[in-house]
């Protein structure tokens, strides 16, 4: 859903007396316990993601009654609208669920909380939401509890990006951060199991705070703190897990858009309108069934998911025109039979837990072009995502330019006693680029503690035997001219404890 370039919102503080929620018999009803019985491993979790096959996108924020109030459309708010413009006239949830249903899809995801920061809950981190404004329902809760009842999957989508709270590209702040994860700790703790909690506007433009600026790693152990089993799905374009578990794409009028031959569970968003938010009673755009129905089958015939949005209007219901088109798609689309296994290579790859470079920060001397999607770039964490193989050409591989002595570093965030380290090459492209290099341990002020020169390649890894080395960064530089291409590091041993 992002699309232009971001403009640093002025900040309000409209604040109203008055709060109104659910009655507390509503309320009570919300099942807010814990996942019960044993935690179900990622494969497992991705399976069951990828067996629904069809969802639905709720978009419902601000910006539907920016439009309604205005001769211009807009994609999105800006933050700088007042809590005031969210005047819904009803909110029919029953309508939604029942439309998810007669559509056979298995659930749907909400916005909670799109680009302009206003909240659809009422969320003691601000006064920018639903509980200071005219009509202070928790739809956040009303839609939790309504799908729940019918037994619909339930998707929490949330954006990194807020212009109100100036959350944006070089002017994050601990303090910024520190919202955003009180944020999501409120949805993932407030309203009970969520199966997945989808990421928007997170390092796709140069709009949006990028992944040096909110590091993945610590919103991943958030949430698998609060809901071990809440899958993350992030909008990355990505096919590969370093910044999410099940890569999602905006890919309104495409068929599935990842790399064709990647199987593993991913996810795309289309619409059946205009755009993502509501305009008015125009809004419509009349497309044929058989276009959806070769949408959606790309996207299953990859164990992906397709997920079709329908705008809310300020009624807040969805409008006819659309809940008649999710019954045509629903009368002619023939769900497939359920994958009974995860595939071999779902999941990690390895016990990522004995590694501990996972999911660290990491950096290299340079960035190599992306490959298949502007918004997918060879980024050096993907060297630690958890996943061994090493398509280049399915972005499965960090990648450096091609230049003098290019290098790749990860931080392991704190002291460690390294025994062994192994690196993973890239295996559709020359291996032998990853010979006559260095592999260096560097101690917290930079300096080195132990390097080696290592003249062969690894084909397709190689173990290197390290003796009680201890340092807090590990190091990788060819000795020449060259792409430096790693599929995975793996650094073993054990966090110094301090004395």
């Amino acid at each position: 859903m992002i699309r232009s370039i971001f403009v640093t919102a002025i900040a309000l503080a409209t604040s109203l007396s008055c709060f109104v929620s659910m009655s507390q018999a509503q309320s009570d009803a919300i099942d807010k316990k814990p996942l019960a019985g044993t935690q179900k491993s990622l494969p497992e979790l991705q399976l069951d993601f990828a067996n629904t096959r069809y969802q639905a996108f709720i978009c419902w924020d601000l910006t539907t009654f920016k439009n309604a109030t205005s001769d211009n459309f807009h994609g999105r708010a800006m933050g700088d609208e007042p809590a005031s413009l969210w005047k819904p006239t009803g909110m029919d949830v029953e309508q939604w669920a029942q439309t998810v249903i007669d559509g056979k899809m298995a659930g749907a995801v909400l916005t909670t909380k799109h680009t302009a920061g206003f909240c659809l809950w009422d969320s003691k981190y601000t006064d920018y939401d639903v509980a200071s404004s005219p009509v202070k329902t928790d739809v956040v809760e009303a839609f939790v509890k309504t799908f729940r009842e019918k037994g619909l999957q339930i998707g929490l989508y949330y954006c990194m990006l807020d212009y109100h709270h100036k959350v944006g590209p070089g002017i994050v702040t601990r303090e910024g951060i520190d919202h955003l994860k009180n944020q999501i700790t409120e949805l993932l703790t407030n309203y009970g199991p969520i199966d997945y909690i989808m990421l928007d506007a997170w390092a796709t433009w140069p709009s949006c705070p990028s992944f040096d600026e909110i590091q993945y790693k610590e919103i991943h152990d958030l949430v698998k703190s609060l809901q071990p089993e809440c899958l993350i799905v992030n909008h990355t374009y990505e096919t590969n897990l370093a910044h999410a578990e099940i890569p999602f794409a905006d890919a309104a009028g495409r068929v599935y858009p990842f790399h064709p031959d990647y199987k593993r569970p991913t996810a795309g968003s289309d619409v059946m309108q205009k755009g993502w938010f509501w305009d008015d009673e125009n809004f419509f755009v009349n497309k044929p069934v058989e276009t959806f129905l070769k949408r959606i089958e790309s996207y299953n015939d990859h164990n992906g998911v397709y997920i079709l949005n329908s705008a809310i209007n300020t009624a807040g219901r969805m409008d006819d025109d659309s809940v008649q088109m999710y019954k045509h798609i629903a009368a002619a689309w023939e769900k497939p039979e359920p994958i009974q296994e995860a595939g071999a290579n779902w999941g990690y790859q390895y016990d990522v837990g004995t590694n501990l470079a996972f999911q660290r920060p990491c950096t290299q001397s340079s960035l190599h072009k992306f490959l298949r999607d502007k918004r997918a770039y060879p980024k050096a964490e993907i060297a630690v995502d958890g996943i061994t193989e090493g398509s280049w050409l399915m972005e499965q591989t960090s990648g450096t330019q091609e230049e003098e002595q290019p290098w790749w570093q990860v931080d392991l965030q704190r002291t460690c006693q390294i025994d062994e380290i192994t690196i993973y090459n890239v295996t559709d492209d020359d291996q032998s680029v990853l010979s006559d290099f260095t592999i260096s341990i560097l101690d917290a002020d930079g300096n080195v503690a132990w390097s080696s020169v290592e003249y062969d390649f690894p084909d397709p890894s190689m173990n290197i035997n390290i003796s009680r080395k201890t340092g807090q960064f590990v190091k990788i530089q060819l000795n020449s001219n060259g792409s430096l291409k790693l599929a995975e590091v793996i650094v073993k041993g054990s966090q110094v404890t301090a004395k």
